[in-house]
């Protein structure tokens, strides 16, 4: 009983916050959370910050988040009926919660007040498709909160995704330090529910080839010279993840590994639209350029949203991005 208690305690995904914002684009992520939670067992608490300026309509406000909460309750219950709803025996259930204030502000600092897990969100919401990567309020929650954010993409409304569930890879950037590797736990965790493959990728800088490579004299041309090259450095990249692969394997976990050769945010992404991947989880910072895309400056911003954006383009379920 004693570790079938821990088990609970030390689930990744125990307390899912959902911010709404009455938008359709912002209830885009309800059905991953639903999902989710009848696997884990999750605590989901849908969250509504009603700004200052429309205080006088608070109690609609009040009555849209309680209404849809109930809503999402009854969908899970109906889940329920078909499948295992319940994660060592704990049951999803779903909640509402209503502060006034900054939007962002108040994601931020209710997350924080009762320990969420996660915070569940689109790219978008009432502030509409904007032509900047994420919306302010997205980007900003993104850079403050102290939990993992996991970012939906909101979809344009001629643009179809068909995504299939469920879900099949996960996709883990690593760069070898112990920092990348804080997105592990969510990662397997978020494996093991849906017995999802989970594919760790590191990308090392291309090596420095000489061209003054004595082609008439050597035994293997200057193509072939250049192969052994990269493969040579292929290797070394991947003795980090075969480690990494092998701790997993231990665990029943289902990995695989990818080492490419180049700049680590172009590597990753073209990756990403050459193979399927459901999930993209990482980290924000760490030895590679994946630090610099949460970068405070203010390229470093533009590069992580774009970035952000390009990899949110080519998952279904879109990215978990864990702070270092």
């Amino acid at each position: 009983m004693a570790d079938k208690a821990q088990k609970k305690d030390q689930r990744m995904y125990r307390k899912i916050l959902v911010p709404l914002d009455g938008s359709e684009a912002a209830e885009g992520v309800i059905e991953l959370a639903k999902n989710l939670a009848v696997k884990s067992g999750s605590a989901i608490t849908l969250l509504h910050v009603c700004k200052p300026e429309y205080a006088d309509y608070k109690r609609m406000h009040s009555a849209y988040i309680e209404q849809t909460a109930e809503k999402m309750q009854r969908d899970i219950a109906e889940m329920c009926k078909t499948a295992p709803c319940y994660f060592e025996g704990v049951t999803a259930t779903v909640a509402p919660a209503l502060v006034d204030g900054d939007p962002v502000d108040g994601i931020v600092r209710y997350a924080a007040e009762t320990n969420a897990s996660i915070i569940l969100m689109a790219t978008h919401g009432r502030t509409g498709l904007l032509c900047s990567p994420m919306s302010d309020i997205t980007n900003r929650v993104v850079r403050s909160a102290t939990v993992p954010v996991w970012l939906i993409r909101t979809l344009a409304p001629d643009e179809i995704v068909c995504a299939e569930w469920p879900p099949e890879r996960v996709l883990v950037p690593l760069d070898g330090s112990k920092m990348a590797e804080n997105v592990l736990p969510y990662a397997k965790e978020y494996a093991q529910l849906f017995d999802a493959e989970m594919v760790l990728v590191r990308v090392c800088g291309a090596p420095e080839i000489s061209a003054d490579y004595p082609e008439a004299s050597m035994p293997v041309s200057w193509d072939d010279h250049v192969k052994r090259v990269h493969t040579h450095y292929q290797g070394q990249c991947s003795i980090y993840l075969e480690t990494v692969r092998d701790r997993l394997t231990d665990e029943g976990i289902k990995v695989s590994i990818e080492t490419l050769l180049g700049d680590a945010a172009e590597e990753i992404v073209g990756y990403i639209h050459q193979n399927r991947c459901d999930l993209v989880a990482m980290t924000t910072h760490g030895r590679s350029g994946i630090a610099r895309w949460a970068a405070n400056s203010l390229v470093g911003r533009w590069i992580f949203g774009n970035v952000t954006e390009q990899v949110l383009a080519a998952t279904s379920r879109g990215i978990l991005i864990v702070r270092g």
